[in-house]
């Protein structure tokens, strides 16, 4: 379970999201309604951003992961919906990779290795003075606290067999989103 994704392994499986949301308008109208309302109610305010000097020990993780949230907000300009969206992604990632059955681990392993690599997306605590990075590592249980949140919206919005809804080829062929991202993926050779 060491391995983790590659930008370009995500970037083919956020493709493939994007290619099954315009085959599907009607779930497209759907999924979109509700990440925007997702995405208004979990905007959090900018006086909840943390620099490396607001760290501590006694600061809760909650208080940290709402933190890393903020900045990933605020500082880094980026929205909840690509967290979600990312997630979904690492979630397929995740089917392709690593094999669900005996030989592939526990499965209580698989998702806690699933929620800290979607909470590990938020990046760590920095700040840059001059020339100088200073970088603040964020543990793991932020990160699987931020990942927890961002795996029940994923399920909750595109459904927990997202990746086994059906899809057509250019040549008539059906078969499901995921087996068409492997396809994709072996053609980059990444498979």
């Amino acid at each position: 379970m060491a391995r983790l994704p590659a930008r370009n392994e995500l970037a083919i499986f956020k493709k493939a999201i994007g290619i099954y949301m315009h085959t599907d308008p009607k779930f497209a109208a759907r999924v979109a309604f509700d990440l925007r309302s997702l995405e208004r109610r979990m905007v959090l305010p900018q006086s909840f951003c943390l620099g490396v000097a607001d760290l501590h020990p006694k600061l809760p993780q909650i208080a940290k992961a709402k933190g890393l949230l903020a900045n990933w907000q605020h500082k880094d300009k980026r929205t909840y919906t690509e967290a979600v969206i990312r997630t979904v992604a690492l979630i397929g990632w995740m089917q392709v990779y690593f094999h669900p059955g005996p030989a592939g681990g526990l499965w209580v392993n698989h998702q806690r290795f699933l929620e800290t690599r979607a909470g590990a997306l938020m990046g760590d605590f920095r700040k840059t003075i001059g020339t100088t990075a200073l970088i603040k590592k964020a543990s793991g249980a932020t990160h699987r606290h931020l990942g927890r949140d961002f795996v029940r919206h994923a399920q909750h919005i595109y459904g927990k067999d997202f990746w086994s809804s059906a899809v057509s080829t250019n040549d008539g062929q059906s078969m499901t989103i995921l087996d068409y991202t492997k396809r994709a993926l072996k053609a980059a050779g990444l498979l």
